[in-house]
């Protein structure tokens, strides 16, 4: 990079606005409009390699990608630097999706810092997730779960004649970095009845940060669940 490049970068994103909007609106609309302009932001890093950032420890010896908003904050590492690159917030957060020893992200770090960990990163996801049309929500199979996960969703549908069919599929929506679990449930009733039991049962057998939808199926959900796998719990 540069010296006018870095000299004249400013990230879109400002955490400190961030905090200041959603104390002051945090209506899921307000919440939708902040992480999108996050998700498209792009931030500097210190890299040491294609791949590769610095990486900095906390207290609690967690470890975070530090990433700035401009020259002025990265001036503040007191470390050792790498070379100075450009990076889109959604490769840093693929990044620690795919490394399970990093916990998160913090923007300027030595300034008014704002750390974004694994659960925090989740929820930005879902958040995007919920506010994305269903018609560009794009579903699989997946074998990608613990042997003792479909028993646990058997015992609890068994005590719950409603549920005639669970699928436990593979979902992308439009602005995904990964691949999330979506659970599509055939039944009579209120979501609100049943999916808080759902997510308790399966709870324990989901990775750290790891993101989880649950959605009852309307017509247009169970022909694309039937195409895409057999239903991990049948009523018998």
């Amino acid at each position: 990079m540069t010296e006018y490049e870095l000299n004249e970068f400013q990230s879109e994103f400002d955490p400190v606005a961030l905090s200041e909007s959603l104390q002051e609106d945090s209506s899921p609309q307000n919440k939708v409009k902040n992480f999108a302009l996050l998700k498209t932001s792009a931030f500097l890093v210190f890299s040491k390699g294609p791949g590769q950032v610095s990486i900095l420890n906390s207290n609690k010896k967690e470890a975070f990608i530090p990433a700035f908003t401009c020259r002025e904050e990265l001036e503040k590492w007191p470390f050792d630097r790498g070379e100075i690159v450009e990076m889109p917030f959604h490769v840093l957060h693929t990044m620690v999706e795919k490394n399970a020893r990093l916990d998160g992200i913090v923007i300027n770090p030595f300034g008014k810092a704002l750390s974004l960990r694994r659960s925090h990163l989740s929820d930005i996801n879902h958040t995007l997730r919920a506010a994305t049309p269903r018609t560009e929500l794009k579903m699989k199979a997946t074998l990608d779960y613990p042997i003792g996960l479909p028993m646990a969703v058997r015992e609890l549908m068994e005590q719950h004649p409603e549920v005639y069919r669970v699928w436990l599929l593979a979902a992308h929506s439009a602005g995904d970095t990964a691949d999330h679990k979506l659970f599509v449930v055939d039944f009579d009733g209120q979501p609100k009845d049943l999916f808080p039991l759902l997510a308790q049962a399966v709870r324990l057998y989901l990775r750290e940060g790891e993101q989880l939808e649950m959605v009852k199926a309307d017509i247009r959900l169970l022909r694309a669940a039937e195409q895409a796998s057999r239903p991990i719990y049948e009523k018998a």
